[in-house]
């Protein structure tokens, strides 16, 4: 979440890549590898700086593998550069409210002289509080800790970023070629919410077993409503790798919007906090300056 950089770099060289193919260029003429197989394109990939995921490289070799390697580019391209948005969205929503604690602190640090410690040792305190607090919800994010879907604010949160793995993995390998129960094998290991993880290897048993992906969505619970119903509307049409492409944006850009906002009321919270810091502030700072001025 620090850089979309490395996101915007992949995109571009994927386009490339896939540029390249679409225009017949050989693979020797690229710097690929004649002797790498279905890896061709992830060596390609690899070799240009970019670091691929595993279900990038699954995709990619799957892609080369059925001849449409200048596709499977192309989408792993698209993902990318949405991954970035995504990132620069949220990014452009916290920055305001860290510059502003910084800000304070400084200030407190730079009268200091005047008005005492304790207001910057104060800050100090609660910023590394908040830090520890911080790093404590992603380690736990991190292990799938399901109690963080029942949290206040938080939980609604997740529930529409938690499917965002699982849709783009899935989608990814079946539009490469990937038979649906082995894409869906590799897409259930991808995600990290253990409750939902536990409903989709359900559904993962009922796809083994011969159902269709819709029944076996819709037994399990695994996934929002809407998502199984564009989900079962795209399979009964015989149109399910658009159906997987269309619930992926619509849970990427509902997951975008609402981590926006809530970017923003942080922001919001934020300024208030510091308004409230400067006037303690500036009322310590002029309170000792007269009490000084006085003697």
């Amino acid at each position: 979440m620090l850089s979309p950089r490395a996101d915007e770099r992949a995109a571009v060289v994927f386009e490339d890549l896939a540029s390249a193919l679409d225009a017949g260029l050989p693979l020797v003429a690229l710097g690929g590898e004649p002797d790498a197989g279905d890896q061709v394109l992830s060596h390609l990939a690899i070799r240009r700086g970019v670091k691929l995921g595993e279900t990038e490289r699954r995709a990619l070799d799957a892609g080369w593998r059925s001849g449409r390697g200048a596709a499977a580019l192309r989408g792993r391209a698209e993902q990318r550069q949405r991954r970035a948005e995504f990132r620069r969205q949220v990014l452009q929503g916290l920055r305001y409210p860290l510059l502003l604690a910084v800000m304070l602190l400084f200030a407190s640090l730079a009268t200091m002289a005047l008005i005492g410690p304790w207001i910057a040792i104060t800050l100090a305190l609660v910023y590394v509080l908040t830090a520890l607090l911080v790093w404590r919800f992603f380690a736990r994010l991190r292990r799938g800790d399901a109690r963080l879907e029942r949290l206040p604010v938080i939980g609604g949160l997740l529930s529409d970023v938690r499917e965002v793995p699982y849709l783009e993995t899935l989608h990814a390998l079946y539009a490469a070629g990937v038979p649906i129960v082995e894409a869906h094998r590799t897409a259930v290991a991808a995600v990290q919410m253990q409750d939902l993880r536990q409903r989709l290897q359900i559904a993962q048993g009922m796809l083994e077993k011969g159902e269709p992906l819709r029944e076996s969505l819709h037994n399990s619970a695994s996934l929002d409503l809407e998502t199984r119903t564009l989900l079962a509307t795209g399979e009964q049409a015989g149109q399910l790798e658009d159906a997987l492409h269309r619930a992926l944006r619509r849970r990427q850009d509902v997951a975008a919007r609402k981590l926006s906002a809530a970017a923003r009321r942080l922001g919001q919270v934020a300024y208030a906090l510091a308004v409230v810091g400067v006037v303690v502030i500036v009322f310590r700072f002029y309170s000792a300056y007269f009490t000084l001025w006085r003697r």
